[in-house]
């Protein structure tokens, strides 16, 4: 049994049991979060405010999976709701958990290819910014204090990784 501390729409404080004393944990939904690739091997990061930093920041389009949804579609969705894409092939790299002992949601990160224009209205009320970076070469981005998001470097690094290994298999 949990007893809700305070929370929102997204995230909720809760008081839990665990090995005989209260403990307090984050309860999220899962989300899923997208490395879109364009053509030219170059990943489309979203520029958003973070309540928490207090500024703008890079990560990945993503967003909570709804109710009856699968992740999969999920994707897509939020592909076409904050970059205005939507992916002709995805593929599905990990699922992490970015705060496993105190925060309950799972990230299902997906490789968005073969992109092509559909905007669908999100439920931002904020505009959503995209930037382009080489997949490649993204630990600049972290090296000069852009990227932060933990989330997104793990997403960011396997989705190089998988690439990787892809064009091994086809050279083999």
């Amino acid at each position: 049994m949990e007893r809700v501390i305070c929370g929102d729409q997204w995230l909720a404080l809760v008081e839990r049991k665990h090995g005989g004393k209260d403990v307090a944990v984050i309860r999220a939904g899962d989300e899923a979060l997208l490395v879109p690739l364009a053509t030219d091997r170059r990943v489309l990061l979203t520029i958003e405010p973070s309540p928490a930093l207090g500024r703008d920041v890079l990560i990945l389009p993503g967003g909570e999976v709804a109710a009856g949804e699968f992740s999969l579609e999920t994707a897509n969705r939020e592909l076409q709701e904050e970059i205005g894409y939507r992916a002709g092939r995805l593929d599905f790299l990990a699922t992490i958990h970015p705060w496993s002992k105190y925060l309950t949601a799972a990230c299902h990160i997906y490789l968005a290819r073969d992109l092509q224009p559909a905007r669908l209205v999100g439920d931002e009320d904020y505009p959503i910014g995209v930037a382009a970076h080489p997949l490649a070469s993204f630990e600049g981005l972290i090296a000069a204090g852009r990227l932060s998001d933990a989330r997104v470097i793990a997403a960011l690094y396997l989705a190089r990784r998988y690439l990787q290994w892809e064009e091994r298999a086809a050279h083999r």
